[in-house]
């Protein structure tokens, strides 16, 4: 019979840590790295990214269509930031993440362009799905249109998007539409009396109102 090795004793286990420090062991969730020690940093800050995607991130188009009274882009991204409390999380080419207050999201619905919503529901921007898509923000009041679907005639509301209340309307019916319909001057004069920021998509809104009052 062939005699076998003998076996590793406890004690001879023991002998091959001698010379090592004793004490506690250190747990690390992660293997360290001998070679750079820097290079375990970044896939920290990667894993913390992830960490932020959940149901109030949406991914918007990098570039917005400017409305009046901004001098650019940039201005407008800043306004966003005091108004809706937006942040910025990772910016490409041609797209934008950002993360909304919590009940905000974007729908698409079977036509038209993409509806970024607020927590009630009110849609407050939109935008499409090409490369070169803009953002365009919707203020509070608008003047729009109301057909007639027996006659095919139209006349204008002027309506508070957020509660959804109609506070004007036209006293004519009018095969002409937009801003050809005989009272549309009269009613865009109307809203420019009562709210003359009405143009601008961030104003006006209870929680832009809040929210910049909070800022001051």
């Amino acid at each position: 019979m062939k005699q076998g090795k003998a076996k590793l004793t406890r004690h001879d286990a023991e002998r091959l840590f001698e010379g090592l420090p004793t004490g506690a062991a250190k747990v690390s969730s992660k293997a360290e790295n001998p070679f750079d020690t820097g290079m375990f940093d970044e896939v920290e800050r990667i894993d913390d990214e992830t960490k932020l995607w959940k149901d109030n991130l949406v991914t918007l188009p990098a570039t917005f269509e400017v409305p009046a009274g901004y001098q650019s882009a940039a201005r407008v991204r800043e306004a966003m930031e005091q108004a809706w409390r937006v942040k910025w999380v990772r910016e490409g080419k041609n797209e934008l993440v950002t993360e909304f207050p919590e009940g905000w999201s974007a729908v698409r619905p079977p036509s038209g362009p993409i509806e970024l919503r607020d927590a009630a529901g009110v849609v407050r921007a939109l935008y499409g799905w090409a490369e070169d898509a803009e953002l365009r923000l919707l203020p509070r009041y608008l003047v729009e249109s109301q057909s007639n679907g027996t006659s095919g005639l139209g006349s204008l509301i002027v309506r508070d998007r957020e509660t959804g209340q109609i506070l004007e309307r036209s006293s004519t019916w009018s095969a002409q539409t937009g801003t050809n319909h005989p009272d549309h001057a009269r009613l865009s004069a109307w809203l420019d009396a009562r709210y003359p920021q009405h143009r601008d998509p961030l104003r006006y809104w209870e929680d832009c109102e809040a929210n910049r009052g909070n800022s001051a």
